[in-house]
């Protein structure tokens, strides 16, 4: 009665009249009808025309990803082979290949993200100063290294913290800290320009930055309501132990998803014990920086990525842990290298932005071939599989040409690898429940578990082969060996 007093039913029967006059018809989709819904103001030939924008855009999409994301990520590669290489000589394919097939740099590798782009800058700077203290002080070097970690934060503002690190890394050798200071915050100043400038450009005021005006509420114009960053320091407050927990054993934390970085953790405690102190004090400083950062944000992972997206800074460090890894663990972390390469390679085959589905959606698209386009698709291949050989192809070359560029060195761990192995298995199905997440392996069944499992046999078979190889050969050296001369 009240709306009818207030007039409800002939504004209704206007709106009606309205829509049925409205120069675009109603949509009802094809062979379906929803009579209950109204579904006026789709125009089927507008429609059309918007796809086939988006389908023209595509192509700069892509060259924009080239450009933006897989070439970084190739020399970020390039750059953690490089460093390695130096602590630990003969390892440092094998460390930049894990880093490049398993964590989630393979993933955002191939996203239109700034992620890769940023972590190339921030490991670059790294790289300048590393090579600067293997030789005499050279200030022009050290302004370098200001100016590149200056521009990264460019890119992404939380490389601001790799920047303060790296200031310390910089003032730490024998010579004057003065000068070197200078150089370095001089160069970091000039690098981080851009943004600066971009900020007093497009908000008023170099120090007023976006994150300040970051959207909660999109509404119908796209910024209804402001403040998303709004608690704490641009949304960042005390570090949460759940947080904590969950960017480990949640079901895309790093020891569900990517077990190898728990052993460059190891490894970078190990390279601690030789000469090359203080960058493994660098790397572990990053990595619990950016952890403890993560812990601290209102979105740990960043919203429905593959893994906590934030740390990927830490990462091209992390990877240089794992030359040490590889040379003193060797049956451990291949062992935690290949599931880690098969659930990213399965992430990014399939549905790298998986939202709040859970993992195991990449297992049931797997199974039901539902992949990624590549090259041969936009040829014509139409069978995802067959469209995906390139790229298990180009895996496969990077991980023999890895093997072939590392010593072969006996499997001394094989045993703790063993133990290692269900454990993380055990970990990866019961973790996400325990950490409370809507979607975890044991609600998505047999996929899922499939993917958890298969993953840990095939690295089990994988270490069983080779070891069975090592055995065949010790049987083998005394025949082979030169007999004694009389």
């Amino acid at each position: 009665m009240a709306l009818d007093a207030a007039g409800a039913w002939s504004v209704s029967r206007d709106a009606a009249d309205n829509a049925a006059k409205a120069d675009h018809p109603r949509w009802t989709p094809p062979g379906r009808s929803y009579p209950y819904v109204l579904q006026y103001g789709y125009d089927p030939h507008r429609a059309m025309r918007v796809e086939g924008q988006v389908e023209d855009e595509t192509a700069m999409v892509w060259a924009l990803t080239l450009l933006g994301s897989v070439i970084p990520a190739v020399l970020l590669l390039l750059l953690v082979r490089w460093a390695a290489e130096r602590i630990e000589p003969g390892f440092g394919t094998a460390a930049a290949i894990t880093l490049g097939l398993g964590t989630i740099v393979m993933t955002f590798a191939a996203e239109f993200f700034s992620h890769v782009a940023s972590a190339t800058l921030g490991f670059a700077a790294f790289a300048i100063l590393f090579r600067e203290r293997q030789g005499p002080p050279r200030l022009i070097a050290v302004a370098a290294a200001g100016l590149v970690a200056g521009l990264a934060v460019t890119f992404e503002y939380p490389l601001g913290l790799l920047g303060a690190i790296l200031f310390v890394y910089a003032l730490a050798r024998n010579a004057p800290r003065l000068p070197r200071a200078v150089a370095y915050g001089v160069g970091a100043i000039i690098g981080a320009a851009p943004a600066l400038a971009f900020n007093a450009w497009a908000l008023g005021s170099p120090f007023h930055f976006a994150y300040a005006s970051a959207v909660a509420f999109q509404g119908y114009s796209g910024h209804a309501v402001l403040g998303l960053n709004d608690p704490g320091f641009f949304g960042i407050g005390l570090p949460r132990p759940e947080a904590a927990f969950d960017l480990l054993v949640a079901s895309r934390g790093f020891l569900t998803l990517t077990p190898v970085l728990a052993v460059a953790v190891a490894g970078a405690f190990l390279t601690r014990h030789g000469r090359w102190r203080a960058e493994a004090n660098v790397i572990l400083a990053v990595v619990a920086v950016y952890f403890i950062y993560n812990s601290g944000y209102w979105l740990p992972f960043g919203g429905g990525t593959p893994g906590p997206r934030f740390m990927t800074p830490a990462l091209p460090f992390l990877a240089v842990g794992l030359a040490a890894a590889y040379r003193r663990m060797p049956a451990l972390t291949l062992s935690m290298a290949i599931p880690s390469a098969i659930f990213m390679l399965a992430a990014s085959m399939t549905y790298p932005l998986l939202g709040m589905n859970g993992t195991g959606t990449w297992a049931s698209d797997l199974g039901d071939s539902i992949l990624e386009h590549t090259v041969l698709t936009a040829v014509g291949v139409r069978n995802g599989w067959l469209a995906a050989l390139p790229v298990f192809a180009a895996i496969a070359a990077a991980v023999a040409f890895a093997a072939r560029a590392t010593p072969r060195i006996r499997l001394a761990d094989i045993r703790i690898a063993a133990i290692a192995i269900p454990a993380w298995a055990v970990i990866s199905t019961f973790g996400p429940t325990v950490a409370g997440d809507p979607n975890t392996p044991l609600s998505h069944g047999t996929p899922a578990l499939a993917l958890i499992w298969g993953s840990a046999a095939i690295s089990a078979a994988t270490l069983l082969a080779l070891r069975a190889r090592e055995r065949s050969e010790e049987r083998l050296e005394p025949l082979l060996a030169p007999s004694p001369t009389q």
